[in-house]
C-alpha cells in the first residue's frame, strides 16, 4: 500500500509540473534549449578527498525550457567500504536523476541568470553490494562467523531541492542547494544496507538531507 501511495505521489507531482509548464505564457522571442550549463558538485569531490572510504562524484546539466523553468539531468557514481571487528563490506552504485527547477525572482535585465530556485527530482540507481563477512559474539551461544552473498539491485528515490545560483564571471556559475530525499522502495535495503549511496546519502535511512555546491559553465544564446 505504501508503495502505491509513493508511486501515486510521483505521478501527481509530474502531472503538476507538466501543467505548470504548459500553463506558462508563451514568448515568441524566447528560444527553448538555447542555453545549457554543465557543472560538477564540488562538495562531493571535497568529501571524497577527505574520506576515501566514501568516494563519490556527480555532474549536472541543465537547460532553459522557459524563462523561469529549467530541465535538469544529473548523474554520478560512488563507492563505499566499511570494516570493523564484526563486519567487513563494500558497495558501489551509479545513478541518474531527472527533474525540473523553477526560479521565482524576476530578472533585472534580459541576460541576468542569477536566481533562487526550487525543484523536484526522480532518481534511479544501480547498487552493487559485494560479498560481506560478519562475526557474532554471544556470551550464551558463543562465536559465529559467516558471510552474506553479493547482491545487485535497483534503488528509486524522490528529491525536493532548493537553492541559489549566481554568476561569478560571464558564463561561470556557482551555487548551493539543499536536498531532501526519500526512498520509493525502502524494502530493498532491509538486508545489510550500504553505508553510503552516491547521490542519496546513508543507505540505512529512508529519508536523508544533503547540501551540495555546484560549479557550472554555460554555453549558448542568453538573449
Amino acid at each position: 500500500m505504501k508503495k502505491i501511495v509513493r508511486v501515486g505521489y510521483v505521478v501527481c507531482m509530474c502531472t503538476f509540473g507538466a501543467a505548470v509548464a504548459l500553463a506558462a505564457p508563451k514568448d515568441s522571442t524566447f528560444k527553448r534549449w538555447s542555453y545549457f550549463r554543465v557543472g560538477f558538485d564540488a562538495a562531493s569531490l571535497a568529501g571524497s578527498l577527505l574520506n576515501p572510504d566514501f568516494a563519490r562524484f556527480e555532474i549536472q546539466v541543465d537547460s532553459r525550457y522557459k524563462k523561469d523553468l529549467y530541465a535538469v539531468f544529473e548523474t554520478g557514481l560512488g563507492r563505499c567500504s566499511w570494516q570493523n571487528t564484526y563486519l567487513t563490506s563494500s558497495a558501489s552504485n551509479q545513478f541518474i536523476r531527472v527533474g525540473v527547477d523553477k526560479t521565482f525572482f524576476g530578472l533585472e535585465r534580459a541576460q541576468d541568470l542569477d536566481n533562487a530556485f526550487v525543484g523536484i527530482r526522480y532518481a534511479l540507481s544501480r547498487v552493487a553490494r559485494n560479498a560481506s563477512t560478519y562475526l557474532i559474539q554471544d556470551p550464551v551461544w558463543g562465536t559465529a562467523e559467516g558471510s552474506i552473498p553479493a547482491k545487485t539491485f535497483l534503488a528509486h528515490w524522490l528529491e525536493l531541492t532548493a537553492g541559489f545560483r549566481f554568476e561569478i564571471r560571464p558564463n561561470l556559475f556557482a551555487g548551493w542547494q539543499v536536498r531532501a530525499r526519500t526512498f520509493i522502495n525502502p524494502k530493498r535495503f532491509e538486508e545489510l544496507p550500504p553505508a553510503y549511496l552516491a547521490g542519496y546519502g546513508r543507505g540505512d535511512r529512508n529519508t536523508t538531507f544533503g547540501l551540495q555546491f555546484y560549479i557550472s559553465y554555460g554555453i549558448g544564446r542568453r538573449k
